[in-house]
């Protein structure tokens, strides 16, 4: 698969191209848009029970959006298909017939229902072009959960094919504004990521803000504001339970774990300036590592545990920095006009996502990217008021709040490196401080 691996230095280093899926070692550089691979996703049928094909058909539709969500692939519509789904399954795909489509990749598989609360998936991926099956393989699990099962497929599929993991058996943690009578609170909402399966996970009591999640995915860390009482709690997503970690006057925002979660980074203002402290979650101790001078927040570790980077205005106006866990060796690495935000490491260490505002004639809201030494700064979306970014299990996606206009709610949407691929998340209702989960086990 020449082809996609380079496609991913290209989405890493941020150059636009579109590659030729007829001559895979042909590259047209373009105005930056990827032209996806057409995919026929075939329906799941079960030639001997009815029960199963039906699931199977709504597991197919379940990878068919993945797909599309990634925009790597571009799902053909079944009235295109030249091999209808019982054909395949008795005889097999004919290279022959799929090469006189548009189609480069197909996938194909059936639903078996072991027992009455289990089911397991089988599946296999021909390459058109080639003429030959590139993956097979079956996921089983819970039938309560068989959406998470067609995710874990997609997952299959995108990883043989880019050689790099998934992101679509993850989870969204996010912040409803609640809304009763003059009293506003808001509350935790816990969904798939393409915005299925939204539960609550907290009570609209309080003020329940910015969800982070730990490393392990099993519990998140938030901000809960009762009565101007900001206190950070952390709850277990397994059982519920929720355990107070501490009242920590002039928090503003919820901390970020350390990647070997032995302790958390945040930061606390003191006499109307704030400054970035990290607490050893066992002991209880905290650590002041930068001066109450400027105001330094948005703490964020690297994957690695190393360093840290986080938003300064010892400069005057707001820029990112990166310090050493101590405190030490701090350096800049944002030079850019406008005031910087919110920086996120990448959980491959790449890159670092961040918010920006710029002024004057096409100033606005925009979500970028720069590497760790502050080269290759581009912005990959823009809105009325954008925020909060987050990133993908797999670190090539970002999730950010995004409002259109003054009088607009906030959504949430993902987007690609290329910045091109953006889709909207889908939410009952208003959402904010997205948190995106590891991929689930």
């Amino acid at each position: 698969m020449k082809q996609f691996s380079l496609f991913l230095l290209f989405l890493l280093t941020g150059i636009p191209f579109v590659y030729s899926a007829k001559a895979p070692a042909i590259i047209e550089i373009t105005r930056g848009q990827v032209q996806p691979d057409p995919v026929a996703v075939i329906d799941f049928l079960n030639a001997a029970d009815k029960d199963a094909s039906a699931a199977g058909v709504n597991v197919s539709d379940v990878i068919t959006n993945d797909l599309y969500n990634c925009g790597l692939f571009a799902p053909i519509a079944k009235t295109d298909f030249v091999q209808p789904a019982d054909d395949v399954q008795a005889k097999g795909v004919s290279f022959e017939q799929w090469q006189k489509t548009k189609a480069r990749f197909i996938i194909t598989g059936k639903v078996v229902l072991d027992s009455s609360s289990t089911m397991t998936v089988e599946f296999r991926v021909y390459d058109v072009l080639d003429k030959k099956q590139i993956l097979a393989k079956s996921v089983s699990g819970d039938r309560k959960k068989w959406r998470r099962l067609a995710h874990a497929v997609a997952d299959l599929m995108y990883s043989r094919i880019t050689n790099e993991s998934g992101f679509f058996n993850t989870q969204i943690v996010y912040s409803e504004p609640v809304v009763k009578g003059k009293k506003s609170a808001k509350r935790l909402m816990r969904m798939d990521y393409d915005g299925h399966g939204v539960t609550p996970i907290t009570d609209s009591k309080s003020l329940a803000m910015t969800p982070r999640y730990s490393p392990s995915g099993q519990d998140i860390a938030y901000l809960r504001i009762n009565n101007s009482s900001a206190e950070v709690f952390l709850i277990n997503l397994k059982n519920n339970h929720q355990q107070k970690l501490g009242k920590f006057e002039g928090m503003s925002f919820a901390p970020r774990f350390a990647p070997d979660v032995s302790s958390i980074v945040m930061s606390l203002t003191k006499g109307g300036s704030s400054a970035i402290y990290t607490m050893n979650l066992k002991s209880k101790k905290m650590t002041r590592l930068t001066d109450h001078v400027s105001i330094d927040t948005s703490p964020c570790y690297s994957p690695d545990g190393t360093q840290i980077v986080f938003t300064s205005d010892r400069s005057g106006r707001e820029k990112i920095y990166i310090m050493n866990t101590m405190g030490t060796d701090v350096r800049r690495i944002s030079f850019g006009d406008g005031k910087y935000s919110q920086p996120v490491w990448s959980p491959r260490g790449d890159l670092i996502a961040f918010t920006k505002q710029e002024f004057g004639e096409g100033g606005g809201f925009f979500i970028g990217v720069m590497a760790p030494d502050g080269t290759g700064e581009r912005m990959i979306s823009n809105g009325w008021l954008v925020e909060a970014p987050c990133w993908s299990a797999n670190g090539r996606y970002l999730l950010f709040a995004k409002q259109n206009s003054v009088k607009d709610k906030s959504s949430l949407y993902m987007v690609d490196m290329t910045g091109y691929n953006l889709r909207p998340i889908n939410t009952p209702k208003e959402a904010e401080d997205g948190a995106w989960s590891p991929l689930l086990q």
